[in-house]
């Protein structure tokens, strides 16, 4: 369930590379190959009952890997776009929200998963 997680968080980083294209068919590969990947990460989260360590250590930082790693990588990414195209074109604006989207559900969906596993496990010791 780990690699599932980590191949969930790595289509994070796959999806974030249709910023630097004009339109949507230029970049249909890398949205369909990623949104797979983060889809894949979301129904490991949830369905996962007994998570190992590490399992538990990354759904805790993976919110603070978005805010500190993707969310700032995805600004980077729009201005070496608009610098490549002589502005932001508005498919770029329009996708980098919809991308914030994806990252908030999943840093989200991730530190909800935790707090439930972090309440089961503080059940069974009492």
């Amino acid at each position: 369930m780990f690699a599932l997680i980590m191949i969930g968080s790595f289509g994070l980083a796959t999806l974030a590379l249709p910023i630097l294209e004009t339109s949507l068919s230029d970049s249909l590969a890398f949205f369909t190959l990623g949104g797979l990947e983060v889809l894949i990460g979301l129904i490991a989260m949830s369905l996962m009952r007994d998570p190992s360590t590490n399992a538990l250590f990354y759904m805790k930082f993976m919110p603070h890997l978005v805010l500190l790693i993707h969310f700032p990588a995805s600004l980077l990414l729009l201005w070496i776009s608009s610098v490549r195209h002589d502005g932001v074109s508005a498919f770029s604006i329009n996708y980098i929200f919809i991308y914030w989207m994806f990252l908030l559900l999943f840093a989200v969906v991730s530190r909800l998963t935790y707090c439930v596993h972090q309440r089961r496990f503080h059940k069974a010791l009492d």
